[in-house]
């Protein structure tokens, strides 16, 4: 029997960074000398002292279960008091931290928790470009924030129109931004 993908899946972008890894790979492979910054991949190994440190963790029998649903306590309190050291932003780690397996699968997730189908979210264009996964899983409708250059690549909210504002439940930006490396005031 053959099952054909639903049409939320048919929806799905074409994956930027599969197909990049695609070109990167046969480029290399006709002997060009290739230094691929497509991907957020170390290019040196991992220190020693991080590899021992995982090591242990993962001898300690306390860390062979099932995680906890809303994350370790201690590890969202690391979280928090990170961004109170280096930010000086205060927050709940409770409330205000979440744990995830990425940032991407952060991303990708956040429209099915936040709106529902329908809703409207903005994204900065150039942007990420997994972003538009989220927008296609969560069935949302899409408003286009353009990042100029000649604006240092911050938004100008007098470009969306009237009803993108009172519509819009999400936005994302990001600084320093991905792809044009802008950093924000």
């Amino acid at each position: 029997m053959k099952f054909e993908a639903s049409k939320v899946l048919q929806s799905l972008p074409k994956q930027f960074f599969a197909n990049l890894v695609r070109k990167v790979n046969a480029k290399a492979a006709t002997g060009a000398d290739v230094i691929n910054l497509g991907q957020g991949n170390p290019d040196q190994p991992t220190p020693d002292f991080i590899v021992q440190a995982m090591q242990q963790a993962t001898a300690d029998p306390a860390n062979h279960k099932y995680s906890l649903f809303r994350g370790d306590p201690a590890l969202k309190q690391a979280a928090a008091d990170f961004y109170q050291r280096e930010y000086n932003v205060t927050l709940d780690p409770e409330t205000e931290v979440a744990i995830l397996g990425g940032s991407k699968i952060g991303l990708v997730e956040l429209p099915f928790a936040l709106l529902n189908p329908g809703d409207t979210m903005i994204l900065p264009n150039p942007g990420y470009p997994d972003y538009l996964s989220g927008v296609a899983l969560a069935q949302v409708k899409l408003e286009l924030i353009k990042l100029r250059e000649q604006n240092h690549f911050l938004p100008d909210y007098n470009e969306l129109s009237e009803d993108a504002k009172q519509q819009a439940k999400l936005l994302y930006l990001n600084y320093p931004n991905n792809p044009t490396g802008a950093v924000a005031t």
